[in-house]
């Protein structure tokens, strides 16, 4: 390589460096975003970015790789506010969201109906959880129970989204956005045909062996079957700086409260990878690792706040 040739990968690689520092720097500076969003949003995004920054910001970029670990849900390690433990800040979520309450209840019928064997540590959490006993049930309860629908609901209910329909299942309030599109807080829409604004959900399926898209949520909603797995973030900054992507930010996502990148098309269109049929079957070879990111799922649903 002539030294032209490195002088311009040189340049190119500085580039690239300086527009993550710029998109890690501004993505959560809403002034200049705050003319063209409601206050409701950004209320919304805020909360968002404020629990992201506590969790020491880690990161998905563009291309579904994972850029930056921290700390993960049942872990004693600090957040970045050097005092709170990881696991108690999950154990916040459930109680501030109103949700720990409903699982205290189901577990208690399940330990009447099949003895202490069917506790599953709801209970612990609860309380203030001081014995070791009750800090290891408690830490159990918020790995194996999925809390990614209690952060969403958390966030909207510090944001004072008071119709918001909080659920520790993100289907519940996905389905309540069909069904009321107009009086409801969010409306459900096609992801690739309608722009993100900040304080929508963006939302994927993860049901097993099967890719519903936008059309086959649509139908399955018309049924009477039960919920559907699935996944959604806040998105909290679209085209900053003219970079074409959204950021997101999601609880539970690699165990912590995680900002993903997303790319948008010439349109202003969400552009997002999509599993297909037989993914979850595939046996994976080191040399499919091209097919595989955490950016790559059954798109399905974007909510738009209706405020």
């Amino acid at each position: 390589m002539n030294r032209l040739a490195m002088f311009r990968v040189i340049v190119l690689a500085a580039s690239a460096l300086a527009c993550f520092r710029v998109d890690a720097a501004n993505v959560c500076e809403f002034s200049a975003q705050q003319a063209k969003v409601s206050p409701a949003a950004l209320r919304i995004a805020q909360i968002a970015c404020d629990e992201h920054a506590l969790w020491r910001r880690p990161y998905i970029n563009a291309q579904g790789r994972i850029v930056r670990l921290a700390a993960m849900e049942g872990e004693k390690e600090m957040l970045g506010d050097g005092q709170t433990p990881a696991w108690r800040r999950v154990a916040h979520y459930w109680k501030v969201s109103g949700l720990l309450d409903n699982n205290v209840r189901w577990e208690k019928t399940r330990i009447e109906q099949g003895g202490q064997a069917k506790r599953n540590g709801a209970s612990d959490c609860a309380g203030d959880a001081q014995d070791w006993a009750a800090k290891a049930a408690c830490r159990a309860f918020l790995i194996d129970v999925p809390w990614s629908a209690v952060f969403v609901s958390h966030v909207m209910k510090t944001a004072e989204i008071s119709d918001f329909l909080t659920s520790s299942s993100h289907f519940y309030y996905i389905r309540d956005a069909a069904r009321r599109p107009v009086d409801g807080p969010y409306r459900l829409v096609d992801p690739t045909a309608e722009k993100p604004a900040v304080g929508d959900l963006v939302c994927y399926l993860r049901e097993k062996n099967r890719v519903y898209g936008y059309r086959g949520l649509l139908a399955y909603l018309g049924g009477s079957a039960g919920p559907l797995d699935s996944h959604c973030d806040i998105v909290i900054g679209v085209d900053i700086d003219g970079d074409s992507k959204v950021y997101a930010i999601g609880g539970n996502v690699i165990h912590g409260v995680t900002m993903r990148k997303l790319n948008l098309n010439a349109r202003g269109l969400l552009s997002l990878p999509i599993k297909k049929d037989g993914d979850d079957v595939r046996v994976f070879e080191i040399g499919d690792e091209k097919d595989y990111n955490f950016n790559r799922q059954d798109w399905a649903a974007l909510l738009k706040l209706n405020r």
